[in-house]
């Protein structure tokens, strides 16, 4: 458990925050400047608040009422930035080493073996960070951050710098480190989609203050959250089980619930879950499934949200997960859309992005 309650004046507006994160992956949502990367910075110490407290497992980590400010290296916090800031100079199986070695043998919690077999990294040991790729440094800087044996990751947009490809492959890894190594991660990111893969709980961040926390999509329809997410581009994201690939036609078929969907080609084998992406403003509702056309997924569903966003409609479709619909207001209207109404989301199916594994 994860207690954070600040104050720190940081111009042209104040950080405010008091929160709990009791949960394996809590995710910080906000706009540029929010004031993101400077809460992870209270936490792990790089910059001290003027009041409050932070507690991590009990353990005081701030508290401007008894006078307490552990340095970062007694936080048994690992910080990890959109910059992987490898040492240049050290070969890789040194960069992990690096706080490995400064930790106590009692108080390792993992195996460089470990750590190297989990992200997949023994081929790189013997290099240096200059002839790595982006996606390996950035798996070279999580290895470093999990072998210091911290009790909390903080991870400030670790895949920003990243191409969709290369994120792909890292949220695998990221889903491992959660699931497997027990390990609580605080999460900034502004994708929704990658957040999204990752863990349902956020925290919404605008000027410093917490404009709203909790599940997803308990409050993506909030009228302040929702421009937030719009101007990134929302995109929905489902866990899909692969039935069969068809290599002539160059799609392939993935099961969601009692659904069979069409997705673009993919090499991944029958029986794999996968994840897919779908833009909200790629949805097509009707009311009732159509004959006689090209679109290869009709999915029955019932509306449980409408919701206002500068001018257009936010329709989030129950399909036995939430789905997030744009249209225009003019299209509520015309198909007399209401909560609890059945609809039709037709979806293309090269509008639809093929994600990384569920693992």
């Amino acid at each position: 458990m994860l207690t954070i309650r600040v104050c720190r004046d940081l111009e042209p507006f104040t950080l405010e925050v008091d929160v709990e994160c009791p949960y394996s992956v809590t995710a910080i949502f906000g706009p540029s400047g929010s004031g993101k990367t400077s809460l992870l910075c209270t936490v792990s110490g790089l910059m001290r608040p003027d009041q409050g407290e932070i507690i991590l497992d009990n353990e005081i980590l701030f508290s401007s009422e008894r006078g307490i400010d552990l340095p970062p290296d007694q936080r048994r916090v690992s910080h990890v930035f959109q910059d992987d800031q490898l040492f240049p100079h050290l070969s890789v199986s040194d960069n992990l080493r690096y706080g490995f070695d400064l930790r106590p043998a009692s108080e390792r919690r993992f195996q460089v073996e470990t750590i190297v077999d989990l992200l997949e990294i023994g081929t790189l040991t013997d290099r240096y960070p200059a002839s790595l790729s982006g996606g390996e440094r950035q798996r070279v800087a999580l290895g470093r951050a999990i072998l210091a044996s911290p009790k909390l990751l903080l991870m400030d947009e670790p895949l920003a710098a990243l191409d969709q490809g290369l994120k792909d492959r890292i949220i695998p890894y990221l889903r491992h480190i959660r699931s497997d190594l027990g390990l609580p991660i605080l999460y900034v990111s502004h994708s929704v989609a990658e957040i999204l893969q990752l863990t349902g709980q956020v925290i919404v961040l605008q000027e410093g203050k917490v404009i709203a926390a909790g599940d997803f999509f308990n409050i993506a329809h909030h009228t302040e959250i929702l421009p937030l997410v719009e101007a990134h581009g929302f995109e929905n994201v489902l866990p899909v089980d692969v039935i069969s690939n068809d290599a002539d036609s160059g799609v392939t078929h993935v099961r969601y619930g009692q659904s069979e969907w069409v997705i673009p080609g993919s090499d991944r084998k029958p029986g794999k879950r996968i994840f897919i992406g779908i833009r909200a403003n790629d949805i097509i509702l009707c009311r009732s499934r159509p004959a006689g056309i090209s679109v290869r997924n009709a999915i029955e569903g019932r509306v449980s949200d409408i919701a206002d966003v500068d001018g257009r409609k936010l329709v989030t479709v129950d399909i036995g997960k939430r789905l997030a619909v744009e249209v225009t207001g003019e299209a509520v209207r015309e198909l007399g859309l209401s909560k609890g109404e059945r609809v039709v989301c037709l979806v293309k199916t090269h509008s639809i992005r093929v994600g990384p594994d569920v693992t």
